[in-house]
């Protein structure tokens, strides 16, 4: 059986999300799709784009027609680990820190409160 090692409770949700980031041409993207959990430190969700452990990602919620919230913004992810599942990659991140950060404006309040599960 495997250990947990996460310190903080996950919570299982199925809200929407955009998912922006850089691929590996350079190119920026932005996708669609659902969180599968969050906790205090990070999120799990599936994406078709291919990342890499130690990329950077946006994750935004959305309402459940799919449509921005106005007091809403992206917060930052690092990737920690990716794994396929069949045509999709799953992705397991962590909120990025703010001393990891060159700019201090960076959003990066990662609290379930604001990825909401409305």
């Amino acid at each position: 059986m495997r250990e947990e090692r996460r310190t903080d409770k996950r919570f299982l949700l199925h809200s929407q999300v955009e998912i922006t980031g850089v691929d590996d041409s350079g190119h920026q993207f932005a996708e669609r799709s659902h969180l599968e959990d969050v906790g205090d430190s990070g999120c799990r969700f599936s994406m078709r784009n291919v990342v890499h452990s130690g990329g950077i990602l946006g994750v935004e919620p959305l309402g459940p027609d799919g449509n921005n919230f106005p007091d809403e913004y992206s917060r930052l992810f690092v990737v920690i680990w990716v794994k396929c599942r069949g045509d999709r990659l799953m992705v397991g991140t962590r909120c990025l820190l703010e001393d990891e950060l060159s700019d201090s404006e960076c959003h990066t309040d990662c609290s379930p409160s604001k990825v909401s599960a409305e």
